[in-house]
């Protein structure tokens, strides 16, 4: 009988390592899994997959667009390319709609796209079409859901779980990672409008001398539309008046039906000159495709008067 209760024991704790093990790899899966591309042009990431571009806007006569997926890595890959609805938060990050809200209107009913799966060998590329349908009677106001490329595992990839000894409280793991990438596809349907301005800027100063200084701030978006662009800050000392570029950051978005977004961006003074006197001004501008206009731009003066 004693024996019997010790091996119930040794198996509870081994189930329930297991069980610990389980869930690690799933958070784990969940973390790595799925990257948000959310800057126009030519971007490569996990598993050697570039895509080309990075977002895609259906508007006015506009009815199709091609998506360009090029295998950069060692290894002939398969893809899986099927449609996600996902929302923005506040800070920038997304999670999966799975109830919508209102004013959250998925774009994947209104898109048909092919090919749906894709093989490609090391340094080949393939097109992806992509074809607005507009059903009659749409109303009218901005569609946005993401294009998710899904690595599909390789058959001679190993198994998450390769051995579960009970007997030795031993679990051996092996984790195969599968890469996927998503890219937003937006339908503008009718007159729309969208205006973006910052407020609340912030000069947040380290107490560490080895971590960098913040600029935060929100961005605010009005209108109808998602605004998209780029952020640059200026440092403009009092004493010499010359400008320096100190932060940058591409591809910022601030998706319908959101209203605001809260920014901190690292700044990076240049060698031998330290924050004093000055003023920091920051710029939003639209991409040289859609304009290049600047969009909204604010100025900080520190310390504050």
């Amino acid at each position: 009988m004693e024996y019997a209760c010790n091996n119930i024991r040794h198996n509870t704790v081994a189930r329930n390592r297991l069980a610990w093990t389980f869930r690690s790899i799933a958070a784990l899966a969940v973390l790595l899994s799925s990257w948000i591309l959310p800057a126009n042009g030519l971007t490569q990431v996990g598993g050697g997959l570039s895509i080309m571009p990075t977002r895609i806007v259906f508007e006015g006569r506009t009815r199709s667009g091609e998506v360009l997926l090029t295998n950069r890595g060692a290894e002939t890959e398969t893809y899986r390319i099927t449609f996600k609805n996902m929302r923005m938060l506040e800070d920038g990050s997304y999670e999966d709609i799975i109830e919508p809200r209102e004013n959250e209107q998925p774009a994947a009913d209104l898109i048909r796209y092919s090919p749906r799966q894709v093989v490609l060998e090391p340094g080949t590329s393939q097109t992806v079409r992509l074809m607005l349908r507009k059903p009659a009677g749409l109303a009218e106001g901005e569609y946005r859901s993401h294009m998710y490329f899904r690595a599909v595992p390789r058959p001679d990839a190993a198994s998450d779980i390769e051995e579960v000894d009970l007997k030795g409280e031993q679990i051996s793991v092996k984790i195969t990672t599968i890469f996927g990438i998503t890219i937003p596809v937006i339908v503008r349907h009718g007159e729309l409008t969208g205006a973006v301005k910052f407020s609340d800027l912030a000069l947040d100063l380290p107490v560490d001398t080895l971590d960098l200084p913040n600029l935060n701030f929100h961005l605010n978006r009005t209108g109808d539309r998602s605004v998209y662009g780029d952020l640059t800050i200026t440092y403009i000392p009092d004493k010499t008046g010359k400008e320096y570029v100190v932060g940058r950051l591409n591809g910022v978005a601030v998706f319908t039906p959101n209203l605001t977004r809260t920014m901190y961006v690292n700044i990076h003074m240049p060698d031998g000159v330290e924050i004093d006197r000055s003023t920091f001004r920051i710029s939003y501008t639209a991409r040289q495709s859609d304009g290049g206009e600047i969009l909204a731009e604010a100025e900080l003066r520190f310390p504050p008067e």
